[in-house]
């Protein structure tokens, strides 16, 4: 539960990269669970390692979306509301717009984002927000954009603790991307750089990749 912990707080909100550590970990514990003979166990386990593996530069990522499938149908069957079916969700939409899938990434991103704010969470808003809005952006309708707005202005409505930065790093991203697609470049290049110092300043590794990649 520790270790399924890490995996779905840090990784879904760009604040570490897995690593051949974590391939270790989750692998590990993946072959423990299977021993166990716990459906719960079981099912936590294939999550920590389908997101593990779903977001590690490498070859493996197909197995990964095999364990996070697995771990969405114990979900659905069981019931088990440790395992976030909305981020398993966000994470095929991610993977069919890295595919060229637009509409289908909008979809069902589009669901997993109803989901978590119907469900009253706040941790995986800013990310669910993103894949959403990545998603949007590039079919570059005025409708879409209108969304993006839309998605980025519910976000930053959310209230939130002082302190959680969750989302306030997101919305810089999200709002530079935006800049760009309206054509203001001095915005974009402002959020931008504000995003890069900001992910540098928490040492959000995830979101430096991410903001060191923005041009």
């Amino acid at each position: 539960m520790i270790l399924l912990f890490k995996c779905w707080v840090t990784i879904p909100n760009g604040v570490l990269v897995p690593d051949a550590a974590a391939l270790q970990e989750t692998a590990e514990l993946l072959e423990i669970a299977e021993r166990s003979g716990d459906d719960f166990t079981l099912a936590c386990a294939r999550f920590a390692r389908g997101l593990t593996l779903v977001n590690y530069d490498g070859p493996l990522s197909a197995d990964g979306f095999t364990f996070l499938a697995a771990a969405r149908e114990a979900a659905s069957q069981e019931s088990f509301t440790m395992i976030a079916t909305a981020i398993i969700d966000t994470e095929l939409a991610k993977e069919k717009a890295r595919a060229g899938d637009l509409d289908g990434a909008i979809e069902l991103s589009r669901a997993a984002l109803q989901a978590e704010f119907a469900s009253g969470g706040r941790i995986y808003g800013g990310s669910s927000t993103a894949v959403l809005v990545q998603a949007l952006l590039p079919r570059g309708g005025n409708t879409d954009l209108q969304e993006a707005q839309a998605a980025i202005d519910r976000l930053a409505a959310v209230p939130t603790e002082p302190g959680f930065v969750l989302h306030d790093i997101w919305l810089l991203r999200l709002r530079a991307l935006l800049a760009r697609a309206y054509g203001d470049d001095a915005s974009n290049q402002d959020f931008r750089d504000r995003y890069r110092a900001m992910a540098k300043r928490l040492g959000f590794e995830g979101h430096i990749a991410i903001a060191e990649a923005m041009p």
